[in-house]
């Protein structure tokens, strides 16, 4: 994907200040870390650059890794173990040197003959991964929402049974049983006799409906099954106090994570019309036969480049199909239906005992003023802003390790700990060729 000129590369050469000191004692306070776990979607699996992978240790620094690494600090007892994708995982997005510019170049897709010759594919043992023998720690599985970690509401049996598991090969470490039988992600949770979580739980509830502009995505194999639907906010509430009672019936102490504005992040605000520098036609809704001009209020997605380079948009006979653009009016459905789970998310945390990262104020400040690390800057732009990986949803390395950071953070100040933060220079960022 040939991301315009207005993005001006430059490889930023970090010199970082060591931000812990030698005379730093760690300590639990009043927190038990001795058995750690990590509940949540792609975020939580160290999902970057549009897959799960591991070549240069990507996945192992996912941020409940980084977090379990500093908590180890005070607890020396604890194991925190990982699914580890071995390599190129399911294949990822990669920069290559092309004509004078760099591009970015998408995965290779096997239902594809135009893939880019060195596009990056799946690893040999990507078909086969995942040993669903082992208990792991970090529960994290990319693509799967709140509202389908248990059954019941919208869910029939074997819609969450299908959900789990033909749709979404990232989830394969866990067992999910069988429509007679399903195996339910809350059970997952209840056999890991946590004493400690993190929980982000909620992202796809809200992610997939916008980065498929404002669209449900009917799976037509499978009458009333949709994939990227907003979760209903009565269902959402009430799964999310079925996984925090679950947590507190077990002792367990914990953070919740809110949910970022997912319209800052840039996937929705790289392809703008001043990089464009043309009209461009839109066509409005998921369901509707209204072909307009795009004005400012709108965002075009990402995905936006492939369509514009093949000549959509240009004209109004050929407008931009609705799944790459996200109006204004969807703008608002999407932000008004955080800011509800957002609340439900909080006032369920503090019913529970539980402390709270409030990572949507954290994005707001990197979108409004930046943030600065070890002396360095930080910004949501795409490539150039140094957090986000390629698929511009995702952070890189040193984005997991600004969470981390922030949860480490919250842990301190709401349970008395005392365990470092980490040096963010100290991880990858985007690999230049």
């Amino acid at each position: 994907m040939k991301i315009f000129s207005l993005l001006f590369l430059t490889i930023i050469v970090f010199s970082c200040t060591k931000t812990q000191f030698d005379d730093y004692e760690t300590s639990s306070g009043e927190a038990d870390f001795s058995n750690y776990v990590a509940v949540g979607n792609s975020l939580t699996q160290g999902y970057q650059d549009g897959g799960v992978h591991n070549e240069r240790e990507q996945q192992d620094n996912s941020y409940p890794s980084i977090i379990a690494g500093q908590m180890k600090l005070a607890t020396p007892s604890l194991n925190f173990i990982q699914p580890t994708i071995t390599g190129s995982g399911a294949g990822y997005m990669h920069l290559e040197y092309i004509g004078g510019e760099i591009e970015v170049i998408k995965a290779f897709d096997p239902n594809l003959t135009t893939n880019h010759p060195t596009a990056i594919g799946s690893d040999p043992s990507w078909i086969n991964w995942g040993d669903t023998t082992i208990k792991y720690n970090n529960l994290g599985v990319s693509g799967i929402k709140l509202v389908n970690c248990l059954s019941g509401g919208k869910n029939t049996t074997i819609n969450f049974n299908l959900l789990q598991t033909q749709f979404n090969a990232n989830g394969r470490f866990l067992n999910f049983g069988d429509a007679v039988t399903p195996i339910t992600y809350l059970d997952h949770i209840k056999k890991s006799n946590a004493t400690f979580f993190t929980n982000w739980l909620g992202n796809n509830d809200i992610l997939g409906w916008s980065t498929e502009g404002g669209d449900d995505d009917d799976v037509t194999a499978v009458p009333g099954l949709k994939l990227t639907e907003l979760s209903d906010l009565i269902e959402f509430r009430d799964k999310y106090d079925s996984v925090l009672t679950v947590f507190s019936n077990m002792g367990a102490q914990g953070v919740c994570a809110t949910l970022p504005d997912v319209t800052s992040i840039p996937f929705f605000n790289t392809v703008t019309l001043d990089a464009v520098d043309d009209d461009v036609w839109i066509r409005e809704g998921a369901d509707t036969t209204v072909v307009r001009l795009a004005d400012e209020d709108d965002l075009l997605l990402l995905t936006a480049s492939d369509e514009l380079a093949n000549g959509l948009g240009k004209i109004q006979s050929k407008p931009l199909p609705h799944t790459v653009v996200l109006d204004k009016a969807e703008i608002l459905i999407v932000q008004t239906r955080t800011n509800e789970i957002n609340l439900a998310i909080k006032s369920l945390a503090a019913q529970h005992g539980f402390a709270v990262a409030n990572m949507n104020l954290f994005m707001k400040t990197l979108t409004n003023t930046g943030l600065s690390f070890d002396g360095v800057d930080f910004t949501p732009k795409y490539i150039e802003g140094g957090l986000f990986s390629l698929d511009g949803v995702h952070p890189n390395g040193r984005g997991y390790a600004t969470i981390a950071n922030e949860f480490i953070r919250v842990i301190n100040e709401f349970y008395g700990s005392n365990i470092p933060t980490v040096v963010v220079g100290n991880y990858r960022g985007i690999t230049f060729p």
